[in-house]
């Protein structure tokens, strides 16, 4: 198995750029945490069926995506209460969504495994 790491495959076609609007719409669409995790976690799957390259360069590709759309849906949120809410506010958002960052791409990482796998398997049947 060859588990050289290209750049070019990371990077190649437009899994990445739709990866990081479905975590913006999910994270704004849905005002339920509840529904988040889940709907991370299969962005994640998504992303490691849509993916054709190797396992490390999928991951590698899952942290970048769910690292950028992460940080993103962070700063759009707090600009959003920031506005609404106030100062005060944007600065407790601040604060915790520093944890969400981490735990979000984690989440995103292991969809994608699972995705990995089950493309995999699906090749391998079909």
């Amino acid at each position: 198995m060859n588990d050289n790491i290209n750049i070019k495959n990371i990077l190649k076609g437009k899994s990445i750029a739709l990866t990081i609007l479905m975590i913006l719409a999910c994270s704004l669409l849905t005002g339920d945490t509840a529904l988040i995790v889940p709907s991370i976690l299969f962005i994640g799957i998504l992303l490691g069926i849509m993916k054709k390259v190797t396992i490390n360069e999928t991951i590698i590709s899952s942290i970048l995506a769910f690292g950028l759309g992460s940080i993103l849906t962070m700063i759009v949120s707090l600009i959003n209460v920031y506005y609404s809410e106030g100062g005060l506010y944007a600065i407790a958002v601040i604060q915790y969504s520093w944890i969400y960052i981490i735990f979000y791409t984690f989440i995103g990482c292991v969809g994608s495994a699972i995705g990995y796998y089950l493309r995999e398997e699906i090749d391998k049947r079909g």
